[in-house]
């Protein structure tokens, strides 16, 4: 079956008005679910589907990953299709949005703009997949938000409750995600990474628990708090990254450790960008390429061997 689009294509997949109330709609727990923490199955839950989350990455994750997704592709996009596949016998639709831009004047890594048709095409060729675009250059997602559920034939107050429930659910789910306990007299270290970088449990998993052994204290770069920043670096996540290195002072960290999935292009051209910005404030900065055979005492060595490296 083609993939469903709500911009493109009529909703013949819908034949009643109350269709949407039984059907399970999956939402893989990874790359473009880290930038909408909660939200998706909030906003769903309340217009009448049953979400159904798939189960946040492990190493069998990765392990699928590695059998059924492209070997070009980068590392989170290879979770996706694992995320995508496992969700696919106990749904009757699966959530892909076309992500172009979340800020204004920005925009998104190109495969972000092809993952529903390329998860349509290939790991989800058997099952509706349910698309809308996500443009912040042309509306904002509370717009496209309501306009989906009125698509939908949803009521436009259920859908305007919908959506305050879902941003608020947001809200609190990102200030989980940062919360951060901090010991005195202990070393800061800022993790710099994509959302789906860093909240994924098997990318980041064994580097937190890592430094958590260590005793160090760990700052998770925040992606949800707003700010003006004119740079000529256009990625949304990566001009936040930028802004942030750029801005802060060399008191405020021991070290940086960015941690990068392979075959990142963004990142395989931003982090000789951020290199000579974090040098110049002479501030130790490592990076960590995380894959599939990625291992716990290879990362551990390297983690050591960068914190001793400070001074500490």
């Amino acid at each position: 079956m083609a993939a469903l689009s709500i911009k493109y294509m009529n909703l013949n997949f819908f034949s009643k008005k109350t269709d949407t109330l039984k059907k399970k709609i999956g939402i893989p727990r990874s790359f473009f679910y880290y930038f909408y923490p909660g939200l998706w199955e909030t906003y769903f839950s309340e217009i009448g589907f049953i979400p159904v989350l798939s189960k946040p990455s492990n190493l069998n994750t990765a392990n699928r990953a590695s059998i059924i997704s492209e070997a070009e592709h980068c590392f989170p996009i290879k979770l996706f299709d694992a995320h995508a596949e496992e969700l696919l016998d106990s749904v009757d639709i699966l959530f892909v949005p076309r992500i172009i831009s979340m800020k204004k004047d920005y925009i998104t890594c190109p495969k972000f703009g092809a993952l529903p048709d390329a998860a349509a095409a290939d790991v989800a060729s058997d099952k509706p997949v349910l698309i809308i675009e996500i443009n912040e250059n042309k509306k904002p997602l509370k717009k496209t938000l309501f306009e989906l559920g009125c698509d939908l034939k949803v009521p436009s107050l259920k859908v305007k409750n919908a959506i305050e429930k879902a941003y608020n659910r947001m809200y609190l789910e990102r200030e989980l995600l940062m919360k951060t306990k901090y010991k005195e007299d202990a070393p800061t270290f800022l993790i710099l990474g994509h959302p789906y970088i860093l909240h994924d449990p098997f990318i980041s998993g064994m580097i937190i628990k890592k430094l958590n052994e260590l005793k160090v204290n760990i700052e998770i770069f925040s992606f949800s708090k707003e700010y003006s920043s004119e740079t000529n670096i256009m990625w949304c996540t990566s001009n936040k990254m930028y802004h942030k290195i750029s801005t802060m002072e060399k008191s405020q960290y021991n070290g940086i450790i960015q941690i990068a999935a392979f075959n990142c292009g963004c990142d395989s051209m931003m982090i000789e960008t951020f290199r000579p910005v974090i040098n110049e404030k002479k501030i130790p900065y490592m990076v960590l390429i995380i894959d599939e055979h990625s291992a716990q005492a290879g990362l551990d060595t390297r983690l050591e061997a960068f914190i001793d490296s400070t001074g500490w």
